[in-house]
């Protein structure tokens, strides 16, 4: 009987180990222990990540194919001020500027 109760304990163990061996990649900040600063932590570099991405300019091409509306529109997105009264490519010229000015 004893030796079912190990035999059991030493499975049970094996199991455990073998679908948890991966979670050391769940220390995201490497301190040795996954708790709630590690998911501070993931939330930090998920957010830092999406405002990264948010900040980027659509291509040159997905300019074009946007109106004058959009592009005022997408200007103030990025704080930047455009005229309508100005053709298309110059809106998109004083866009991409402010853009590179608001980046430094």
């Amino acid at each position: 009987m004893e030796f079912i109760i190990i035999g059991a304990l030493l499975v049970a163990g094996g199991l455990y180990w073998y679908f948890n061996k991966d979670a050391g990649s769940l220390d995201i900040n490497k301190d040795g222990d996954i708790n709630v600063l590690d998911l501070k932590e993931a939330t930090k570099n998920v957010k830092a990540g999406v405002k990264a991405e948010l900040k980027k300019l659509p291509t040159p091409g997905q300019l074009k194919k946007k109106t004058k509306a959009q592009l005022v529109e997408m200007g103030l997105e990025f704080g930047i001020e455009l005229d309508k009264k100005k053709n298309k490519d110059t809106m998109i010229a004083d866009l991409k500027k402010g853009h590179k000015a608001k980046q430094k």
